[in-house]
């Protein structure tokens, strides 16, 4: 697929089956490097391997940008033939965010690369992971030859990308989001970076696991990457790619009982259909609900929409009733 006629050409790749070995880029970010599609490869050390060769396709003219700090990264890094540098928060990197600090909804900070004061960037967008990924887009679009101005103005006015914090919807005071992540990782960034834009009563997430495998091999960190939910709801997991093996190993069941055993509240309702009436029926100003996954867990979030407005529109005219 290819959208777009500019010059450029930006690609967001998937480590999966070692697809991305395929591109041979003049320029590439890897944000990060973790454990994830273990169904495929046999370890950490594996998927390390897979991004050090990535890293040596690009051409040695151009440029590697990788996260500070990362162990994972840094020993992928070593098989580049380009010129490698860093992004970092809290870490001295080549490309350093500091001065981070929020007013009327928005992220302020400053950037620094290799100690020379670049300017200040502002986002529309939440979450200290967003800064990071902001790093790297400024490193790319410097490297690319874009003004300081331009490429903060573009920041400044990015929205963000479906699926992801996205919100659908407000009805009543409560907010409903829908969001892609489905890595623990994702998961504990993103509610975190939800909880301080919204700043909840309470923060529902109904979040549908994706694969059986992913959950088997991560279900100690899905277990504690709820923290920032005051409830989480798990249907069924999302069944792709798995053996029927993949499918008994592990159950939603197993992950409610874990995140339960972590101190926090969670439900396992196995039906969208029911967690849709649930959250309809318990709903409350205040609230905002988040949809996480990979799968159609999207569709309650929509639905969830359509359904508190019905809620409110009953409501209203049943008031209305009331008062002739």
């Amino acid at each position: 697929a290819r959208s777009g006629a500019g010059e450029h050409f930006v690609a967001e790749a998937c480590e999966y089956d070692r697809s991305f070995l395929n591109l041979y880029p003049r320029i590439a970010v890897i944000l990060n490097i973790e454990e994830d599609h273990l169904d495929y490869y046999h370890d950490l050390a594996d998927i390390v391997d897979a991004f050090g060769t990535f890293i040596s396709h690009v051409d040695p003219a151009g440029v590697v940008i990788t996260q500070a700090g990362s162990t994972a990264c840094t020993r992928a890094a070593q098989a580049a033939q380009a010129g490698v540098e860093t992004f970092g928060i809290d870490t001295a990197a080549t490309w350093q965010a500091g001065g981070i600090r929020r007013h009327k909804n928005k992220t302020h900070f400053s950037v620094t690369y290799n100690g020379r004061k670049m300017g200040r960037l502002m986002l529309s967008i939440a979450g200290q992971h967003n800064v990071g990924n902001a790093l790297a887009a400024a490193a790319v679009a410097t490297h690319c030859g874009v003004s300081w101005d331009t490429l903060a103005g573009a920041l400044e006015s990015f929205r963000g990308a479906d699926r992801r914090s996205e919100l659908i919807g407000t009805v009543d005071n409560v907010n409903v989001v829908d969001d892609y992540g489905h890595h623990p990782t994702e998961i504990k960034v993103t509610l975190q970076a939800l909880r301080e834009h919204y700043a909840p009563q309470r923060l529902i997430c109904v979040f549908q696991p994706h694969q059986h495998s992913r959950t088997r091999f991560l279900l100690d960190d899905f277990a504690k990457s709820f923290v920032q939910a005051d409830l989480t709801i798990v249907p069924d997991i999302f069944f792709v790619r798995d053996s029927e093996a993949d499918r008994t190993a592990v159950t939603a069941g197993v992950l409610v009982e874990r995140v339960v055993a972590t101190g926090r509240a969670a439900l396992y309702i196995p039906e969208f259909s029911d967690i849709l009436n649930y959250l309809v029926e318990n709903a409350r100003p205040g609230d905002l609900v988040v949809t996480m996954g990979a799968g159609p867990v999207w569709e309650i979030s929509h639905a969830l929409v359509r359904r508190l407005r019905d809620r409110s529109a009953t409501r209203c005219a049943a008031g209305a009733a009331d008062v002739v």
